[in-house]
């Protein structure tokens, strides 16, 4: 037997923190065991925990962001051995349907991620396929290396926007997954970056990570740019977006929808203004977002604001609720 902590959320906007006893199945040969080191609190967490999630609905064990260490792999696995440390691509894809075959996992449907219609990773200890496990160099920090999906987010956005929209690039929202893209989009060499944002802090971190300047919301004129990355996705901002995109550019829907949006079709067609989406990651991001990391390229240091050890899980996401927090986390163990 193995004494396994975890979080819950048993009900809507109840956190608990509770061990229990597993017992420890031998692993199948594609499977590795890993321990928690560090797990972090996305908003979407936070969407679970209020009832706003479409999918993932307490109760449930939450969490797709974690650092961890390998402790066990089964016989058949050769990407990681026993001492990595790893990240985890939390999309558990079924590897059987086209766009798994195709090689596109986070089109898989019905999509089983962990913390939402999949197990969380917000546990101590777990089993998992070794596929979604990719391994970091041991000389990263874990506070560090437990960044790493937010930056795969961003990776995998900018990646999509084509070359000639990163000219001069217009990006709404300077929350977690905000800072992140603008920090992407320096990496990958976007000329001119912009950021609308309401909170005097993180305008100060997007100038920091290469905006060329913030503006707070409707202090846009007349301008428009060859790229628009919207990440809060709402009625408000798909439609600025749209209408400050020039004609032949881009707009990326990064945020989460809270339901159905208008969009000014007639000014998008005529002059092929072209809305696009951002829908997680694929493995390859990961592998980028660790290199950059390793390579010092993103910075994380102004991008986490609080850790909490789980004796104190509660506090956290409490605590990740408030306007001035960036990225919380737990931790679960030494390592």
């Amino acid at each position: 037997m193995n004494v396994v902590t975890n979080i819950l959320f048993p009900k809507v906007n109840k956190i608990i923190t509770e061990k229990k006893e597993i017992k420890t199945e031998p692993l199948k040969g594609h499977e590795a065991r890993i321990s928690a080191v560090y797990v972090g609190i996305c908003g979407s967490d936070l969407h679970v925990l209020k009832g706003h999630h479409p999918v993932g609905k307490p109760p449930i064990v939450p969490g797709h962001e974690i650092a961890a260490l390998v402790t066990e792999v089964g016989a058949d696995v050769t990407n990681v051995k026993v001492g990595d440390h790893v990240v985890v691509d939390p999309i558990m894809a079924c590897m059987t349907c086209p766009a798994c075959q195709s090689g596109r996992f986070n089109l898989c449907i019905p999509p089983y991620v962990a913390g939402f219609r999949a197990p969380g990773v917000a546990r101590s200890s777990q089993v998992l396929p070794a596929r979604n496990l990719h391994p970091a160099p041991a000389s990263l920090s874990w506070e560090v290396l437990a960044f790493a999906e937010p930056a795969t987010c961003a990776r995998h956005c900018v990646n999509r926007m084509p070359k000639h929209t990163l000219e001069d690039v217009l990006v709404i929202g300077a929350g977690t997954i905000g800072l992140s893209i603008v920090q992407a989009l320096q990496i990958m060499g976007a000329n001119r970056i912009t950021v609308v944002e309401p909170d005097e802090n993180k305008s100060k971190l997007a100038k920091k990570f290469g905006a060329s300047r913030t503006l707070k919301p409707g202090e846009l004129g007349d301008e428009s740019f060859t790229g628009v990355i919207d990440v809060v996705s709402n009625q408000a901002t798909i439609m600025e977006s749209c209408l400050k995109v020039k004609p032949g550019g881009t707009v990326m829907c990064m945020g989460v929808p809270g339901g159905n949006v208008e969009i000014p079709l007639p000014h998008m067609q005529r002059f092929e203004r072209d809305l696009i989406f951002s829908g997680m990651y694929l493995p390859d991001d990961f592998d980028v977002a660790i290199q950059w990391l390793a390579e010092g390229l993103f910075d994380t240091k102004d991008l986490i604001t609080d850790v909490f050890p789980i004796e104190r899980a509660a506090e956290a996401y409490i605590r990740a609720q408030e306007v001035d927090s960036i990225k919380v986390l737990i931790k679960f163990r030494e390592a």
